[in-house]
């Protein structure tokens, strides 16, 4: 089941906008390290766990894109009273919709390492039918310790910490052995943040041909209670700008805010257009489309007090329309 990349304001949109790249690089490159050395080893651990515990689904997903299943993930750490100074356990339950029964339990071993990193070993679960429903149990799969498990499994997952509230990894080159739908390996990309997770699982054949899993992004799970934020919407920046050295100032100022992030945002695509079919733009239209999973989210971000500071910054400098559309579900013969 991990991960389609956010556009971030790239060139293109540098180069529309007049403003230097040199200089946002090496602000974005700043809050970067802030960011990544807020946590330190020890706490590594502890953050990722916090991140990564509890029940979490696909409904959002399911609901605006026809080629994702709703599927529901449940997390609970176990063990905790072994005292090992670099490891933690969690065993998990993964149920497709209406299902009464998991199709997977998986037991996971986490280890530290010097550098701060995680690694991640998963374990067949002895007597797997005895225990489903255990992750709601409040010490589960207590009968159990881990000299009752086999060996791990041929894969691991290596996680780094990329944010406060960000981890992401996966598995490495094509060490993880897989034989499903005759796939020789398997390929796996996660991220956890505070919003939930997203899981990328395909299995390849030994030419390099994807033979299972999904193309065009990842499983995208949203914490069990935060999911009225259900139905996407994009953002349509329309307009001109008169001053494009002002108006570098404000997209500076954007993307140093981290405005987009925090209400899970994101750039589909930006100015100028790689091709015209119809019509003669004037030089100085700039165009932003933006995703939003929901109109609140969007809002959010729009009418926020840090926002009405920075767009301030263009006001005499540009003249813009702002529309916002619903995101029309992905038919399901879409495969890209």
């Amino acid at each position: 089941m991990t991960m389609h990349t956010p556009r971030t304001a790239g060139s293109s949109l540098l180069q529309e906008f007049g403003l230097g790249l040199r200089s946002l690089r090496a602000a974005l490159l700043v809050g970067m390290i802030l960011i990544v050395s807020s946590g330190t080893r020890a706490d590594n651990l502890d953050d990722y766990l916090a991140l990564a515990t509890g029940s979490f689904d696909t409904s959002a997903q399911a609901a605006s894109d026809a080629r994702f299943d709703l599927v529901i993930w449940h997390t609970t750490e176990i063990w905790s009273n072994l005292g090992e100074d670099n490891s933690r356990w969690t065993y998990t339950e993964i149920y497709q919709e209406d299902s009464e029964l998991p199709f997977s339990q998986r037991i996971n071993r986490y280890s530290l390492g010097e550098d701060g990193g995680i690694t991640s070993n998963s374990y067949e679960v002895p007597d797997a039918q005895s225990l489903m429903g255990a992750w709601q149990n409040e010490n589960p799969l207590e009968e159990l310790n881990p000299g009752d498990l086999g060996d791990p499994r041929a894969c691991s997952i290596n996680l780094a910490r990329t944010g406060s509230y960000r981890f992401e990894g996966g598995t490495v080159g094509h060490n993880c052995p897989n034989s499903f739908q005759g796939a020789s390996y398997l390929v796996a990309r996660t991220v956890v943040t505070e919003q939930g997770m997203q899981n990328w699982d395909r299995g390849f054949a030994s030419s390099g041909e994807q033979v299972w899993g999904q193309v065009a992004e990842p499983y995208r799970f949203k914490r069990q209670g935060e999911n009225s934020c259900t139905k996407p919407v994009l953002m349509l920046v329309h307009g001109e700008i008169f001053d494009r050295a002002a108006f570098g100032g404000y997209i500076g100022a954007l993307a140093e805010s981290g405005l987009y992030p925090a209400n899970q945002g994101y750039y589909l695509a930006l100015s100028p257009a790689i091709d015209k079919f119809e019509g003669e733009p004037p030089e100085g239209r700039g165009v932003v489309l933006a995703r939003f999973p929901c109109l609140e989210a969007a809002r959010n971000m729009w009418n926020s007090p840090e926002y009405e500071e920075i767009k301030a910054l263009r006001q005499d400098a540009s003249e813009f329309e702002v529309m916002v559309f619903e995101e029309m579900p992905i038919p399901d013969y879409v495969n890209w």
